[in-house]
């Protein structure tokens, strides 16, 4: 397993939960420095929020500062990946990372803003055929 130390921006409580959420986990890729567009489920009212976006063998996981949330999307049920400029009507004019999956309740989706998104869209592309 590889664990790197996120960022001195992050309280020690996040980075305890980072670690408690990936403890015996083979983590493919983090960062600490994502910024969700939130969740069309959600509806476009939602706040955008920063946190630790990490990526393993099995899922997807976003930790968020605040409101402290987290969200899991199991490899198995994501359904495509893209980098369009916009989510929900927010936008940043570059790239960001979306990711479409199955729910429980139907399909979602969910984009973040990150460094490298698409480094991140070929690690989740790839981690995903092999689960």
């Amino acid at each position: 397993m590889i664990v790197r130390k996120l960022t001195p921006l992050f309280t020690r409580g996040l980075q305890a939960d980072i670690e408690r959420r990936t403890a015996g986990q083979d983590v493919i890729m983090q960062t600490g420095n994502a910024n969700s567009f939130g969740q069309s489920s959600r509806g476009i009212k939602q706040i955008r929020g920063n946190g630790a976006l990490i990526l393993t063998r099995q899922e997807i996981q976003f930790l968020m500062t605040v409101p402290r949330s987290e969200i899991t999307i199991p490899l198995g049920q994501v359904t495509s990946v893209s980098l369009p400029k916009s989510h929900l009507g927010k936008t940043v004019f570059k790239p960001l990372l979306r990711v479409e999956y199955q729910s429980l309740e139907g399909p979602d989706s969910i984009a973040w803003a990150i460094q490298n998104p698409e480094k991140w869209k070929s690690a989740i592309e790839n981690a995903h055929k092999k689960s």
